[in-house]
């Protein structure tokens, strides 16, 4: 997780030659208020530029500096991840991106792109887009989820995710698999020369040898005997076929017994959180006397009722476990008769193929024996210096097969790998696994902000909203203040998902405007108080102009003012 801790600037946009810093972990929310142009929103804008190079609100990097000293605009932020310190100091006039880790300075690459890429891929491990669907929403240039296109949204859940790393590999893999496809051109092109090479010798050798017939009836015994070999071979073949395909009826069930392995295993694991469940439930009742929402005493028999229920409840939550898991170790069992059965019906069908490779075998040479009685009438150096020639161009054309045969399995390889790399492969996987996740949480945080719809998400992130009373709509279909809700829902959804995969996970939330725009006073009250429940997981900053009469509702509260021209804190 990154614990952003301190963000400070300095001759950035209205602010002048004095560092302005903002502690970002002291308090759990902070309100920030202020008259228009005294630079509320200027937070926004350093952060994204320490972490990213570029302002949140699309402000030119040249017009970030100052406008009246002109130079020496600096914004410096200080964060952890896990045990790692790190400091960002990055400015305008001079040019300036340091990145320190722990008091040293990482060694700074040849170019600002592959320095902010280190940072990005190995340090915060998250993109712009990603960091401002989970970090900030802003009433102006802030593009919610749900307006992006497809092909955003989806970037924006595989980082979330942490399954982008998958698109890097099937790009890697589409290379590699390209390269792999001119090599085997450029060697079936060597293959059909040395071909025509070897026929030409071959006619030749065949030519000088016509008027030969010695040793033919010795030839055409190894003939017969090689044919005779081919023929016991076959039969022999057939019959391990069928002894595979007898196999394989045992093991019907072999692509079912996984699946439903897994998904004992998973209602097993459900059942596990059920028992912690009820153990926090009963753990609650002993160390609790006064209910903490509404302070009233807990009658004893009222907690005996509660022990006595709960005890119940772990019996047949036990019980449920324990008939589960010998239904997984019967399973497990079968899985590994299965596997037995799979292994078996392998070696026969590598048995099968060695007798294949001596069929071809005896094959090949019963056509090497129909070449040499051809050969026979013809004696002599000519002849002997042309086997040689054609021994040299067949030892090629073997190196050329061999080479091919590698690059036909790799490039079986790179296909398949490529295939699973795909949208519609791991990725599709994982992102169904989540989807329920993704929809229940953006659901719930509706539901908080009392707005009662099914809202769904499909697995190319388009949305299905059924409201109460009402057909099926989208997005678009709702007003302004219906479609805050749902940006603030998934933005609320996202953070959540982070925080579980432990991805793009951090300690801060902006919210710019968001109460000053079209969220009416009770989705205002409802949205205060789910961020109540954010605890001490997150550090909450919200921009308003509604300081008179939010002041109350937060911890901390910071006014921006101008003075002189230059924008300060008050």
């Amino acid at each position: 997780m990154i614990i952003f801790k301190t963000l400070s600037w300095k001759n950035f946009l209205s602010t002048g030659n004095y560092k302005t810093t903002v502690d970002l972990t002291r308090h759990n929310n902070t309100l920030i208020s202020g008259e228009n142009g005294a630079g509320k929103s200027t937070m926004l804008d350093a952060l994204t530029f320490a972490l990213f190079g570029k302002s949140f609100r699309g402000i030119n990097l040249p017009q970030l500096i100052n406008s009246i000293n002109e130079q020496d605009s600096v914004v410096e932020i200080i964060f952890t991840v896990g045990k790692d310190n790190y400091k960002i100091i990055r400015g305008l006039k001079p040019k300036r991106f340091e990145i320190y880790k722990n008091g040293d300075l990482l060694p700074q690459t040849a170019t600002v792109k592959d320095y902010q890429k280190i940072l990005e891929d190995q340090i915060l491990k998250m993109t712009y887009k990603s960091f401002c669907q989970v970090v900030i929403l802003g009433s102006s240039n802030y593009v919610p989820f749900m307006q992006l296109s497809a092909s955003d949204r989806r970037l924006v859940v595989e980082n979330l995710l942490d399954i982008d790393v998958f698109s890097i590999m099937n790009t890697i893999v589409r290379s590699r698999l390209q390269m792999v496809k001119e090599q085997l051109k450029d060697i079936d092109t060597k293959i059909e020369i040395a071909k025509s090479k070897v026929d030409e010798k071959q006619k030749l050798i065949d030519t000088l040898q016509k008027k030969s017939d010695d040793s033919i009836g010795d030839y055409k015994n190894e003939i017969e005997t090689n044919n005779n070999e081919v023929l016991k071979l076959q039969e022999e073949i057939k019959e391990l076929q069928n002894k595979v395909e007898s196999l394989f009826e045992k093991v019907k069930d072999k692509d079912d017994v996984p699946r439903k392995l897994l998904k004992m295993e998973g209602l097993e694991k459900q059942l596990n959180n059920k028992i912690k469940t009820i153990e926090k439930n009963v753990k609650f009742y002993e160390e609790n006397d006064t209910c903490p929402s509404c302070k009233q005493d807990i009658e004893e028999h009222h907690k005996e009722s509660m022990f006595d229920d709960k005890a119940n409840e772990r019996k047949e939550v036990e019980d449920g476990i324990s008939e589960l898991t010998e239904n997984i170790n019967n399973t497990s069992e079968r899985m590994t008769e299965i596997n037995g059965i799979l292994n078996s019906i392998n070696n026969l069908e590598l048995e099968t193929n060695e007798k294949q490779t001596r069929i071809n075998v005896a094959l090949k040479y019963i056509n090497t024996i129909q070449n040499r009685i051809e050969e026979t009438s013809s004696e002599g150096t000519e002849v002997q210096e042309t086997k040689d020639e054609l021994n040299q161009l067949l030892g090629e054309g073997k190196q050329y097969v061999g080479r091919r045969k590698e690059l036909v399995e790799d490039k079986h390889y790179y296909s398949i790998a490529s295939t699973l790399l795909k949208d519609t492969g791991i990725k599709a996987k994982i992102i169904k696994h989540y989807l329920p996740i993704m929809n229940k949480l953006i659901n719930k945080y509706l539901a908080d902000m009392d707005f009662f719809c099914q809202f769904n998400l499909d697995e190319n992130f388009n949305e299905t909203i059924k409201s109460r009373h009402r057909d099926e709509f989208t997005y678009h279909s709702f007003s302004e203040g219906e479609r805050l809700r749902i940006d603030l829902s998934l933005l609320l959804a996202w953070r959540e998902i982070a925080r579980l995969k432990n991805s793009v996970n951090c300690n801060l939330l902006i919210l710019d405007e968001v109460f000053d725009s079209s969220l009416d006073a009770v989705g205002t009250e409802e949205f205060l108080k789910l961020l109540t429940t954010f605890g001490n997981r997150a550090n909450i900053f919200v921009i308003s102009h509604k300081s008179d009469t939010m002041t109350d509702k937060f911890n901390n509260h910071i006014v921006f003012e101008k003075k002189n021209n230059f924008s300060r804190i008050k």
